[in-house]
C-alpha cells in the first residue's frame, strides 16, 4: 500500500510540472505518459484496495454467541438479526470497530430492551428483538445497531443531565429531542442507574463516539419512546488514499475529504447573519453555522475580505456547517499521512499529504469541526 501511495504522489508531481511549465504543456507525447501513468495508478490503486477489502463478516460472526449468553446472564429473551454480512471494509477499520459494535450491542441488550415481564405487559412479544445491518453508501459503510425496547426517556435524560451540571435548566427547556439524545455521548455521561459489567462497565456512549471519529466517521442515534432506538454509524471505505477538494487559507493550501462535502456556495457578506452571536447563512430554508476556517486554523489573512464568501458546506450525519474558505484549487486524489500530535489543532486535523509540488497539504477533520 505504501508503494501505491508515493507512486500516486509521483504521479501528481508530474501533473504538477505539466500544468506549471509551458514548454511541456503543449508536449503531446509527454501528455500521453502522464495520462498512461494516471490510468496505471488508478488501476492499481483499485487493485491493492480489493485486497486490503474485508467482509465486515469476520466482526459480526462473533456477536450472535454473545447475545446468546447475555440472554442468559439478563434472563432476558432475545434474537439477534444481521443482515450486510457481505458488506466489505478497509481491514484497519474491521480492526478496529469490533469494540465499539460490541458496546453498542450489550447496551442494547442491558439497557435497551425491557425484561419479558415488562414487554408482555405493553402487549409486545415477549422477545426482544436487535438488529445489526450493514450496508454501503456512495463512498461510505453505514453500521446500524438498533433494538425494538423502551427507547430513550428524554425528560429522563434531561433531568439526570441538569443534576450532574451538564446543562442548566433555562438550556433543557430549549433543547430539542436530537440535541437531548447527543448528551448521551458527552465523556462520563450515563443515565444508567447503576454500573454493571454488561454494558460498559461505567464507560459511556463517548468513548465509542472518539473511536468511530478517529477512523474518520461518525455516530448518531435516533429513538423513539416505547418503540427502541437505532444507533448508526458513518465509516469511510478505505483511510489511506482518498479523493479530496484542495482549497487555500491565505498562502496555506488545505484537503477537505469529498466524502464530507455537501456542496459550494457563494454567498454574499451581506446575506451573513447572527444567532447568539454566531455567523450563520440561509440557505435554501436551512440555517447553516458559518465557520471562519482562518481564525481557527490562525492562518494569517491575504488582503481585504471580498463582498462574496466562498462557503463550503460540509455534513456530519445531520449537521451541516460552511466552511469558508479563499479560494478553491481542485478536487485531487491524495495519500493521507499521520502527524500525530505535533500541531496545537490536532483534533480539527486528520492528516497530511504531500501535493505534486512538494508541498504539504494539512486535512480538515470535518467530524471536530461540525
Amino acid at each position: 500500500m505504501n508503494l501505491v501511495s508515493e507512486l500516486i504522489i509521483a504521479k501528481n508531481g508530474l501533473v504538477s510540472i505539466s500544468s506549471s511549465e509551458s514548454d511541456t504543456r503543449n508536449d503531446t507525447g509527454f501528455n500521453e505518459q502522464i495520462e498512461y501513468l494516471e490510468s496505471v495508478t488508478t488501476n492499481l490503486h483499485e487493485s491493492v484496495m480489493k485486497v486490503r477489502m474485508v467482509p465486515i463478516e469476520s466482526v459480526f460472526s462473533r456477536f450472535p454467541r454473545m447475545i446468546r449468553d447475555l440472554t442468559k446472564k439478563l434472563n432476558k429473551k432475545m434474537v439477534l438479526h444481521m443482515t450486510g454480512e457481505e458488506t466489505e471494509l478497509d481491514r484497519t477499520v474491521i480492526d478496529e470497530i469490533g469494540d465499539p459494535l460490541q458496546h453498542l450491542l450489550r447496551n442494547a441488550a442491558d439497557h435497551g430492551l425491557e425484561s419479558n415481564e415488562e414487554r408482555l405487559a405493553l402487549g409486545k412479544e415477549e422477545v426482544g428483538n436487535i438488529y445489526l445491518d450493514a450496508y454501503q453508501d456512495g463512498n461510505n459503510v453505514n453500521i446500524e445497531v438498533r433494538d425494538d425496547g423502551a427507547g430513550i426517556n428524554i425528560e429522563k435524560v434531561k433531568n439526570k443531565a441538569i443534576d450532574s451540571g451538564a446543562i442548566t435548566p433555562e438550556q433543557a427547556e430549549n433543547m430539542t429531542d436530537k440535541e437531548v439524545i447527543d448528551l448521551l455521548f458527552r465523556p462520563s455521561f450515563s443515565t444508567a442507574e447503576k454500573i454493571t459489567d454488561v454494558s460498559g462497565r461505567g464507560v459511556g456512549l463517548d468513548v465509542v463516539k472518539t473511536k468511530i471519529e478517529e477512523l474518520g466517521g461518525n455516530i448518531e442515534c435516533k429513538s423513539v419512546l416505547g418503540e427502541g432506538s437505532s444507533f448508526i454509524i458513518r465509516l469511510p471505505l478505505t483511510l489511506a488514499i482518498i479523493q479530496a477538494l484542495m482549497v487555500e487559507l491565505g498562502t496555506e493550501k488545505y484537503a477537505i475529504p469529498l466524502g464530507n462535502i455537501q456542496t459550494i456556495e457563494d454567498v454574499l457578506v451581506s446575506d451573513v447573519k447572527y444567532v447568539q452571536t454566531k455567523e450563520v447563512i440561509n440557505l435554501r430554508g436551512t440555517v447553516i453555522p458559518l465557520i471562519r476556517l482562518d481564525q481557527i486554523l490562525d492562518v494569517e489573512p491575504v488582503g481585504e475580505e471580498n463582498e462574496n464568501l466562498t462557503v463550503v458546506i460540509v455534513k456530519k450525519g445531520d449537521k451541516l456547517a460552511g466552511l469558508v474558505v479563499d479560494n478553491l484549487i481542485g478536487q485531487q486524489e491524495i495519500v493521507i499521512k499521520s502527524i500525530g500530535n505535533y500541531i496545537n489543532c490536532s483534533k480539527m486535523i486528520g492528516g497530511a499529504t504531500i501535493l505534486g509540488d512538494g508541498e504539504i497539504a494539512l486535512i480538515l477533520e470535518v467530524n471536530s469541526l461540525v
